[in-house]
C-alpha cells in the first residue's frame, strides 16, 4: 500500500527540519541556525490518530543567482519531492516576514497545481501571530501559525493534514518498511564499489581519486526477499582537513545519514588498517544509537596475507577498542565480490538485535546473577546498591537500572554490566545502552513489542525517551 506523501518546503532556515522532527516525535533531521544544512530529500513514515503517511524534509530553496554550488541540485530535489507529494506544507518565518525569495518560490509552486497549506512558523508569541496575515499575498490562503520548536498549535496542524490527505484503499497489504543502512568510511575505502556490488549495477561513480562521492545517495534493492535502502556517503575526513565548502556539507550530510539509518556499515581499507578517523566514525555511530557492522575491504590485495592475517588484525583492533568484540567484523573484496553476501546477512542480524525484546523476567534474572557474581564497588565508604533492571526501549535497546545513587556507580562497573548483558543476550552490533536512574518505570514485554512493530511508522508527536510537556500538547 502506497502511503500519502506530505512534503515540507520553504526557503532556508524557516524551520522545516524542526517541523519534520516535531511530526515524527524524535530528532530525525539535523537542525541548525545555519542556512542550507539540509540538502537532500529525507523520508520518514509517520502515524497520527491511525492515519499513516510519509513525510519528506527538503533543502532550503535558493535563487538562481546564488553562489551556493549545490543550489541547482537542491532545487531539483525539492521539485521532485513536490511532484510526488499529495500535500505540500509551504513554510515561512513569521518573525522575518515575507521576502522576495518566498514570493519567487510561491509563484513556482502555484504552477504545479498541488494542495498547499501555508505554515507560518516561529509564532509562539501573540505579537508574531498578528503579523502573519501579510503572508496572504503568497496566494495559499490564511497561514496556519505554529511553533515547531515549542509545539504550539502543531496538533491542530496535524488534524488538518490528515483531513486533507487521501484515504488509503482498505484491504491492501501494508508494505513493510525496508532496512535502511549507510555505508561509511574514509575516502577511497571502496564505499561506492560496495554499493554497486550490492545493487548489481553501476549506480555510483567509482574512482581511485579520494572524495569522488560528494553527496549521500539513497538506493533501494532486494536481497533474499528483504527490501533494503542503502546510503552511499561521502568519505569522512578529519575536520582540520576539511576546508572546502562542498566537503563540509558532504561531512554534515554523512552525519545525517547515520542518524536516519537503522545501522551503519563501516568500510575500512584493510591495507591501511583501522585509523583514528575510523574510531571517530564509530563514536558518532554509537552517539546516534545505531547498529554497526565493521567490514575490512580490499582483502584480495592485502600484502603478505596468511590464514592468520584476519585473526591478527582483529586482535589488534580489539586491543585499541575492546567494545569491538561485540561488533560483527568481516573481510571482503567489494571489487571481486568476495564474501559480500555475508555483509547482507550481518546487516539483517544487527537490525534484528537492535529491535529485540529481551524479556522482562530474563533481564531481571540475569541482572541478579551479574550482581551475585560481582557486586558494585563502594564509593568513598558509601555502599552503592543496584536494586532492579528492566528493558525500557528498543531501537536502540536500553536497559534501565534502579539505584538511589546513580552518580556513584563506578565506570568500570558500568563496563562490566554492559559486557555481561552483551554476552548473555548475544546482541552483536546493537548499540546497547544502560541508564542508571533513581526511579525505574517498568515496561511490559508487550509494550516493547508493540513499539518495535510500530517503528515501521513512527508515532507522531511522541518522543519515546521522554513525555512531552503539557504546554506543547495544547492547541
Amino acid at each position: 500500500m502506497k502511503l500519502p506523501v506530505v512534503c515540507i518546503i520553504g526557503r532556508p532556515n524557516v524551520g522545516k527540519s524542526s517541523l519534520f522532527n516535531r511530526i515524527l516525535g524524535r530528532r530525525a533531521a539535523v537542525v541548525s541556525d545555519r542556512d542550507g544544512v539540509t540538502r537532500d530529500r529525507h523520508y520518514q513514515n509517520a502515524n497520527y490518530k491511525g492515519h499513516e503517511f510519509t513525510v519528506v524534509d527538503t533543502g532550503g530553496f535558493l535563487p538562481d543567482d546564488t553562489i551556493d554550488v549545490l543550489a541547482d541540485s537542491v532545487r531539483t530535489q525539492i521539485f521532485n519531492a513536490v511532484e510526488e507529494s499529495d500535500l505540500v506544507l509551504f513554510m515561512v518565518d513569521v518573525r522575518v516576514g515575507i521576502t522576495k525569495l518566498d514570493q519567487q518560490f510561491a509563484r513556482l509552486i502555484r504552477k504545479l497545481d498541488k494542495k498547499v497549506i501555508l505554515v507560518a512558523n516561529k509564532s509562539e508569541n501573540l505579537g508574531d501571530r498578528q503579523e502573519s496575515y501579510e503572508f496572504l499575498k503568497l496566494g495559499f490562503g490564511q497561514p496556519r501559525t505554529i511553533s515547531a520548536l515549542t509545539g504550539y498549535a502543531c496538533l491542530s496542524l496535524m488534524d488538518e493534514i490528515v483531513a486533507v490527505l487521501p484515504t488509503p484503499v482498505r484491504g491492501e497489504r501494508k508494505e513493510e518498511r525496508p532496512i535502511r543502512f549507510a555505508i561509511l568510511g574514509r575516502p577511497n575505502a571502496g564505499k561506492s564499489t560496495l554499493l554497486n556490488r550490492l545493487m548489481g549495477e553501476e549506480r555510483a561513480v567509482v574512482s581511485d581519486i579520494p572524495g569522488t562521492t560528494r553527496d549521500s545517495i539513497d538506493c533501494t534493492f532486494t536481497a533474499n526477499g528483504v527490501k533494503f535502502v542503502v546510503t552511499d556517503t561521502a568519505g569522512l575526513r578529519k575536520k582540520a582537513k576539511v576546508d572546502d565548502e562542498v566537503e563540509i556539507f558532504s561531512n554534515m550530510r554523512t552525519m545525517e545519514s547515520i542518524r536516519r539509518s537503522d545501522l551503519s556499515v563501516l568500510l575500512v581499507d584493510c591495507t591501511r588498517g583501522l585509523q583514528v578517523q575510523d574510531f571517530r566514525i564509530i563514536t558518532e555511530i554509537r552517539k546516534a544509537g545505531k547498529g554497526l557492522v565493521l567490514v575490512l575491504n580490499k582483502w584480495d590485495i592485502l600484502p603478505d596475507k596468511t590464514e592468520k592475517s584476519f585473526d591478527r588484525m582483529v586482535k589488534e583492533m580489539l586491543e585499541r577498542e575492546p567494545m569491538l568484540e561485540y561488533v560483527p567484523i568481516l573481510s571482503i573484496s567489494a571489487k571481486e565480490g568476495l564474501r559480500v553476501n555475508r555483509v547482507i546477512q550481518s546487516i539483517q542480524t544487527v537490525y534484528a538485535n537492535c529491535r529485540r525484546v529481551l524479556g522482562r523476567d530474563r533481564v531481571a534474572e540475569s541482572f541478579a546473577n551479574f550482581l551475585q557474581e560481582k557486586a558494585p564497588p563502594s564509593h568513598n565508604a558509601r555502599v552503592v546498591a543496584l536494586t532492579r533492571a528492566c528493558q525500557i526501549l528498543v531501537e536502540p535497546p536500553v536497559i534501565a537500572i534502579e539505584t538511589r545513587t546513580p552518580e556513584l556507580v563506578d565506570e568500570s562497573y558500568k563496563r562490566y554490566l554492559l559486557k555481561k548483558f552483551y554476552e548473555e543476550f548475544q546482541l552483536q552490533g546493537a548499540p546497547l545502552r544502560l541508564n542508571f536512574d533513581q526511579k525505574l518505570t517498568l515496561r511490559k514485554d508487550e509494550e516493547l513489542e508493540q513499539f518495535a512493530e510500530s517503528s515501521d511508522s513512527v508515532l507522531v508527536g511522541v518522543d519515546p525517551q521522554r513525555d512531552l510537556d503539557r504546554k506543547n500538547r495544547e492547541r
